[in-house]
């Protein structure tokens, strides 16, 4: 049993991306009926747990050239489309170029970076296709050392075939330097930088998205697989409060008697959050970095800019234990990480819609946005 994490810089939060050998019986199907500003969001069937994916149709722009890319991960933690490069259609994307250079970019997370050209690619959300400039992930090009001195090469391959971030409009240089022709790094054209794809949608479907559908699962076992909805457009949020973040898309948690920097994030695999009250696994062991005691009863206040609130309970189970079970998707997994309260995926796993959200009509990728959370 191996562990396999990414974690997301500054204003693209955290990511934890944990890979197992598969158990049980896994899948994608889905019993939604999806309508048009919508898709169906399963849980990978090649071993990973607490991962959201959805299947993409990726073509080169203007032509018929397409690919349906299955197990592209939902991420409300970092902004933009990435693919792999082992997938046929990616060499077949026109590469992007300004001033006679080929543009490539570095998007930085916690433990390395990912490396790779910024093509052109036409992807379809529900319906809707939108042309938008995407990154390829590729391990095997010579990164420049402005780019691999922030840390090691951080591929998200072999268990995902790419990401789709939808923390906020565009791209930032917080996280992503922008190269010419290997030159760099260096300021490229605002329509050049990789772009969140359902920012480009029409309206009413381009100011965010939400996560709904997903039930509940046990608390102490889990669930061999779960399947939901993403809802392109934050419309019709009767019943969902709306926690303004600042400018790095956070807000406040108030979480066993300490005041942390909060988020919610899909790409989070657990509850990874500040309590040291919690025996950690062994650094040593397989499950390093998730939590191996168990807390029952926990809640937390997570409080927007402008005071807006909503209380979050959960609780938190053994990893060992829950992996023992053989199932995939956990609402109780979890882990530490001192001054943070990130809820994970789990958060996702207590029967609530939670959103992110901005305003459609800027494409400053460091407005304030917000999560959205409910009934």
């Amino acid at each position: 049993m191996s562990l396999f994490y990414l974690r997301k810089k500054s204003s693209s939060l955290f990511l934890i991306l944990t890979f197992l050998p598969l158990y049980g019986c896994g899948g994608g199907s889905s019993h939604h009926n999806p309508s048009n500003n919508q898709m169906v969001v399963y849980q990978s069937s090649q071993g990973s747990v607490n991962t959201p994916m959805v299947t993409l149709t990726v073509c080169v722009p203007n032509t018929t050239t397409c690919e349906d890319v299955p197990n592209i991960l939902v991420d409300l933690g970092s902004t933009g489309l990435r693919l792999s490069h082992t997938l046929s259609i990616s060499s077949q994307l026109p590469q992007e170029s300004e001033n006679g250079g080929a543009i490539t970019e570095c998007y930085l997370f916690v433990s390395g970076y990912n490396y790779g050209p910024v093509v052109t690619a036409t992807v379809t959300l529900g319906n809707q296709p939108v042309t938008v400039p995407v990154q390829i992930s590729n391990s095997a090009l010579s990164a420049p050392s402005s780019c691999t001195q922030k840390g090691p090469s951080a591929p998200f391959e072999p268990a995902i075939n790419g990401i789709l971030g939808v923390l906020f409009p565009q791209d930032d240089t917080l996280d992503g330097l922008y190269y010419e022709g290997g030159s760099g790094p260096t300021t490229v054209s605002t329509s050049l930088v990789v772009q969140n794809p359902v920012f480009q949608m029409p309206s009413p479907e381009n100011n965010g998205v939400l996560l709904s559908g997903f039930g509940t699962v046990s608390q102490t076992q889990g669930a061999p697989t779960v399947s939901g909805l993403i809802t392109f457009g934050t419309g019709g949020t009767s019943g969902l409060t709306q926690l303004d973040t600042n400018t790095e898309g956070y807000i406040t948690a108030r979480y066993n008697n300490s005041n942390l920097t909060a988020f919610f994030d899909s790409g989070s695999n657990g509850w990874f959050i500040d309590n040291s009250s919690i025996p950690p696994c062994p650094s040593t062991s397989s499950f390093a970095g998730f939590f191996c005691g168990s807390a029952t009863n926990q809640s937390a206040t997570l409080t927007g800019t402008t005071g807006s609130s909503v209380t979050l309970t959960f609780s938190i189970e053994s990893a060992k234990t829950l992996f023992a079970t053989g199932n995939q998707d956990f609402s109780s997994l979890g882990g530490p990480f001192s001054g943070y309260f990130d809820a994970g995926f789990p958060a996702f796993l207590y029967g609530y819609t939670i959103g992110v959200g901005w305003d459609p009509n800027t494409v400053n990728s460091t407005n304030v946005g917000y999560f959205l959370y409910g009934n």
